[in-house]
């Protein structure tokens, strides 16, 4: 008994009791849970190989076999083979090894991946995680036996999906079992440039949670599969469509490659392209919900609403009564047996479907097809509406805050955060302290880290006392050590001038910059401006830009202009817009207005096509009676977020009654906006009552309560309360 019950063999059985008898059937969504089991009992279908075409008997001659489709294609032989089986076997001989292969969908990557296991490792384990807390359960584990780690879409278990994710320091500490493990990976190509290059915050932990996954794709032999095939490849191919009559078929097609006919491509393309209008724009809704980053499943309601955005008024006018019901049908429909556009996920009896999945390949196409295209506005505020699950908010908060529409960002974290996932209160602290709100990012940061967050937790340490925060940060540079939220010697430089000593700082500064860390000469120029050292500060700004960091060109700019240099400060705009800086055009518009500039100021929020840009140009030179004439010329044509904007800027005006109306026009857009807007406008006029019933209707919506008390009875507008930086 005691041998039975010991904790590896607790665990051993957990693991085999949860493992179903057996796989997945073919064209349904692989299971999640985690799994360990023998690579000879490892299936296609529990490796996540897409299901394949099914055709009818007319197509099948020469087909000895009947159920032949019922299992995957003989495979096809690929160039990147030799490469994958040589790193694997080399993997094996080491006993570690990390090998990512890189495709879109249906390129065959997973199919390869999946063949080379099972010839290389019959007598290994494989293990399939769920979630990178399963990764972290298993370096706790003893490993018994040499284990191979399938990792199947790669970003379900890298950092930023909920939880911290897995780092280095998750694969040094199982290549230390005693036992050899492997790790296996597949990623799409886009995903995996977003890893790279994402859209970087100008400082702070942020930086360090790129700097962590980038750290983990580095340590990865990188394997492309590309889709289509090379001659060899189509060679290969022809010589088994004698044997298999699916291969064949997929080589009479001219537009699309091998993999992806037989996983059915191009028939999911077509249901879209050439549905009627209304399960256009359900597949259109549902592919810009994924393009946002959203993994969860799409309920009905999330679908039936957010399609009406896609329909036009005659569309919807016209809609019949089943209209929905009409389109599931259609949508669901296996295309040649594969799968369908949307995949059913079980209800709570049979024949119900309590949401649906978007295929793969029809999620990587639309991202590609529409990248370009603008997430309506429309959408944001019915996913607002509609998602609930914490994880899915966190996603679209950021997605929001990357995109710049941070109205958005803000009120869906504290959402994610109230429902328990405490992630989303380590990024939302992280966008309050890049907006300098940094009490309440602390706030934010502390309430994360009460509920368990490691990375709020790290983030923490720019919250004490400068004194306090010097001793730590001196004790750990004696130590060796970095600090998790900021660069040790920036730190410990900044604190030196909170306590005043400059003279240290100053030395400290310097040897960051001559040990070129990032930002030193950025943090140095601000410094020496707050000091009143103007022209050194600009010759610092300067070599911040100079040394590859954008950081210092707004700075730069308002600095040589405010000289009269205007032309170098023009030069160093055209190179931040040259390098993608999307927030170039506000400031530089700031600066032209403050420089008296306003007609190249009004010419460049033109060029923009927005009216918001033109009308934001026009208030910053306190020509408010024109802004409020460029929204108003909205608002004749229906635009509502014109309202929006008109309410905004009166009001940072202290003009609050002829704000009121306008809040009012705008309340359809939620009370993320206006309602919360009403109720400090009884809040103003001493009608607390009211304004505090307002506020728990919006909150019992879902809605942040707003502070109240931040607003004095005289109307005037306590200091809790930012001011509105947009005007």
């Amino acid at each position: 008994m005691a041998v039975i019950f010991t904790p590896a063999a607790f665990v051993l059985a957990v693991v085999t009791w949860r493992r179903p008898q057996n796989p997945p059937e073919t064209g349904s969504i692989a299971d999640l849970s985690p799994r360990l089991l023998p690579v000879s009992s490892f299936s296609a279908a529990w490796a996540g190989v897409h299901p394949t075409i099914r055709l009818k008997s007319a197509q099948r001659s020469g087909s000895k076999d009947e159920d032949a489709q019922e299992t995957a294609p003989l495979y096809i032989k690929r160039v990147i083979d030799q490469e994958l089986n040589d790193r694997l076997t080399k993997a094996r001989q080491r006993g570690q090894g990390f090998v990512l292969l890189i495709g879109n969908s249906s390129a065959g990557k997973t199919r390869s991946a999946y063949e080379a296991v099972v010839s290389i490792f019959p007598d290994w384990n494989v293990f399939l995680p769920s979630s990178a807390e399963d990764l972290h359960w298993l370096t706790r584990q003893q490993v018994k036996k040499p284990t191979i780690v399938w990792l199947d879409e790669l970003q379900r278990f890298l950092p930023g999906g909920g939880s911290s994710g897995i780092g280095k320091e998750t694969f040094l500490a199982l290549w230390s079992k005693r036992k050899p493990v492997i790790f296996l990976a597949t990623i799409w190509p886009n995903r995996y440039q977003h890893y790279l290059s994402p859209p970087e915050r100008p400082e702070g932990y942020a930086a360090q949670r790129k700097d962590r996954i980038v750290g983990t794709l580095h340590i990865a032999e990188r394997i492309y599969v590309e889709d289509s095939f090379t001659a060899s490849e189509l060679a290969a191919a022809r010589a088994l469509a004698k044997k298999d009559y699916r291969i064949k078929v997929a080589l009479q097609d001219s537009h699309y490659g091998v993999t992806q006919v037989l996983a059915g491509a191009p028939e999911l393309v077509a249901s879209w392209q050439h549905a009627d209008s209304y399960s256009k724009a359900v597949i259109t809704a549902a592919v810009d919900v994924r393009r946002l980053g959203i993994e969860g499943s799409l309920t009905p309601a999330l679908l039936k609403r957010a399609a009406g955005v896609y329909l036009n008024d005659e569309e919807i006018a016209r809609a019949s009564a089943d209209w929905f019901e009409n389109v599931v049908s259609y949508c669901i429909q296996r295309n040649r047996g594969a799968t369908s556009v949307l995949i059913p996920q079980p209800g709570d009896k049979y024949g119900s479907a309590a949401s649906y999945e978007l295929a793969d390949y029809i999620t990587s196409y639309g991202a590609r097809v529409r990248e370009n295209e603008p997430v309506p506005v429309e959408l944001w505020d019915i996913l607002a509406e509609q998602i609930h699950d914490p994880i899915d908010l966190q996603q679209l908060a950021s997605a929001a805050d990357v995109r710049d529409v941070r109205r958005y960002a803000e009120p869906m974290y504290r959402r994610s955060l109230a429902l328990g996932n405490a992630e989303s209160g380590f990024w939302l602290g992280l966008m309050l302290h890049d907006q300098g709100r940094k009490k309440e990012a602390v706030e934010a940061l502390r309430q994360a880290t009460n509920m368990g967050s490691k990375d709020a937790t790290e983030a923490l340490p720019i919250t004490p006392p400068p004194s306090r925060r010097l001793k730590c940060c001196d004790a750990s540079s004696r130590q060796g050590k970095a600090l998790p939220h900021y660069d040790v010697r920036l730190t410990i430089a900044r604190l030196l001038d909170d306590e005043g000593r400059w003279d240290e700082a100053e030395q400290e500064y310097l040897q960051a910059i001559a040990e070129k860390r990032k930002y030193a000469a950025f943090y140095y120029a601000l410094r020496l401006e707050e000091r009143g050292n103007v022209s050194e500060a600009l010759d610092w700004y300067l070599r911040a830009i100079d040394a590859g960091g954008a950081a210092g060109s707004e700075h730069a700019c308002r600095l040589l202009v405010k000289d009269g240099r205007f032309a170098e400060a023009g030069a160093i705009y055209e190179a931040a817009m040259s390098t993608g800086d999307e927030r170039a055009p506000d400031w530089w518009t700031r600066i032209l207005v403050k420089a008296d500039r306003l007609d190249e100021a009004l010419a460049l929020a033109k060029s923009s096509g927005s009216y918001h840009q033109i009308g934001k140009a026009l208030a910053l030179a306190d020509r408010v009676d024109e802004a409020l004439a460029v929204y108003k010329e909205q608002i004749d044509r229906g635009d509502i977020w014109a309202h929006y904007y008109s309410a905004e800027l009166l009001e940072s005006r202290n003009r609050y009654e002829e704000a009121f109306p306008h809040w009012i026009e705008s309340l359809p857009l939620g009370p993320y906006f206006s309602g919360h807007a009403i109720a400090r406008q009884f809040a103003r006029i001493g009608d607390l009552e009211l304004a505090l019933t307002l506020h728990r209707y919006y909150f019992a919506k879902g809605g942040q309560v707003q502070p109240v008390v931040a607003f004095d009875l005289d109307g005037s507008v306590g200091q809790d309360v930012p001011p509105c930086a947009q005007y």
